[in-house]
């Protein structure tokens, strides 16, 4: 039996009906692998001890609101899973570590929420029948929640369970130093490394990269294997939704991505001003769709310094997949500017909607978007200027890149999570031949 852990799926959910890129993934995979036997599971508890199985119509039916189809009903999510509701074992060791008092006062105080909502909310669950060489996949954001990878190694002692980890990229660990989520990763990552059996990731620069702190960490390697993501997103298919007020079919540029350093959308910014400034813009716009950090301030002040950009730029910070799917759909080229990246799915998606993708060069992104996009150095404006302006201003070149991509195989989320679980099957000492 091969096991799907959905409990940082659940977590997000419960807060967000819209997706990163690691939910979009997560959700994919769980959903599509209901369909060839998988089981999901959640853990909760203290220190995530608790492990009970989640309904497939449950999984389904938070793909359906991840994917727009259907509202958030509250009532009914916390109906269909009722532990849902419960946080995990909050433990401030690492956030306050030379903070005491604070450490002390943010434990006690979560202690008594935790206690609290088990004794309001907590249910009893159905079980997993746990057999010796069944297969615990670890797909989503698990380093978020404490004693996550104790709990691994206890189920697997126990049980003799294969636990096995989706790593979707090492970018917080350049960081390492830094307080709060990069040192809980890489705490994570480590304590991973010696607890699960085998690995997957997205990408050829993400193999090497886990590969190298294996060895940096832990002194051995332990089988990473490549897979590639599906291309389409659930809400494909969908009747569109209206766009934005000022946005005209074929008028626009998407560039779709959380607003961050890394995400380089200020160099994007930058170019796209010299751009209009100069009258190549061809009277198109150029729209930012991801969530925006207040604490980005460098972004904020271009942004509102920047007079020429009014009405030229827009920023999108929540939209739905059903609007999404719109500004895929209705865009005349996408962009994605960034600087570092474990795969680049909106370059993928870009492709799977028939839509011609300029991106950076950086790292893992043209694994993702291959021969059907063009590609600029990420730190050079310049260079980002010139081919917005060629692609914005030369149709033949632009129609060009749209015949090439026609003929482009589009891979679905089916077939990524058939084999998924086709390699998360395969035994362990199978792995040997199958590296490279």
């Amino acid at each position: 039996m091969i096991y799907i852990d959905v409990t940082d799926l659940i977590l997000w959910v419960r807060r967000k009906s819209t997706v990163t890129g690691i939910q979009r993934v997560h959700i994919n995979y769980a959903v599509n692998a209901l369909d060839h036997g998988a089981k999901c599971l959640m853990f909760y508890g203290r220190d995530c001890r608790k492990v009970a199985l989640v309904s497939d119509e449950f999984v389904r039916y938070m793909g359906d609101v991840l994917s727009s189809r259907v509202p958030m009903d509250k009532a009914k999510f916390f109906t269909m899973c009722p532990n849902a509701r419960l946080f995990p074992w909050p433990d401030y060791r690492q956030k306050y570590a030379h903070r005491p008092l604070k450490r002390v006062l943010h434990t006690l105080g979560g202690h008594l929420r935790f206690h609290s909502q088990r004794w309001l909310f907590e249910r009893k669950a159905p079980s997993p029948e746990f057999q010796p060489g069944d297969a615990l996949l670890s797909i989503g954001r698990d380093w978020t929640m404490e004693g996550y990878v104790a709990n691994i190694q206890r189920l697997k002692d126990e049980y003799g369970i294969r636990p096995q980890l989706f790593l979707h990229d090492m970018i917080p660990i350049p960081g390492e130093k830094q307080a709060g989520t990069a040192k809980r990763f890489l705490s994570f990552v480590i304590d991973a490394f010696k607890t699960f059996d085998r690995f997957f990731t997205s990408s050829d620069y993400n193999r090497g990269e886990i590969i190298k702190y294996m060895h940096e960490f832990v002194g051995y390697e332990k089988p990473v294997e490549k897979l590639g993501f599906g291309q389409n997103i659930n809400a494909m298919g969908l009747a569109p939704t209206a766009l934005p007020a000022g946005l005209e079919a074929g008028r626009y540029l998407l560039c779709v991505g959380r607003v961050a350093a890394s995400k380089n959308q200020i160099r994007l910014m930058k170019a796209w001003h010299k751009l209009v400034q100069a009258g190549a813009d061809s009277g198109v716009k150029l729209v930012l769709l991801g969530e925006l950090s207040g604490s980005y301030r460098e972004f904020n002040d271009y942004l509102n310094n920047a007079k020429a950009l009014t009405g030229k730029l827009i920023l999108l910070e929540k939209a739905s997949d059903q609007l999404l799917n719109t500004l895929y759909q209705n865009c005349l080229f996408t962009v994605f500017p960034s600087t570092i990246e474990g795969y680049g799915l909106p370059a993928a998606e870009s492709v799977a909607y028939g839509k011609f993708c300029l991106a950076s060069n950086a790292t893992s992104i043209p694994e993702a978007a291959g021969i059907y996009a063009d590609y600029f150095d990420p730190y050079d404006e310049d260079e980002m200027q010139a081919k917005l302006s060629h692609y914005l201003n030369d149709a033949a070149a632009l129609q060009a890149r749209e015949a090439l991509i026609k003929a482009a195989p589009i891979r679905t989320w089916a077939q990524a999570s058939a084999e998924l679980l086709e390699r998360a099957g395969r035994p362990l000492d199978a792995d040997s031949s199958q590296q490279g």
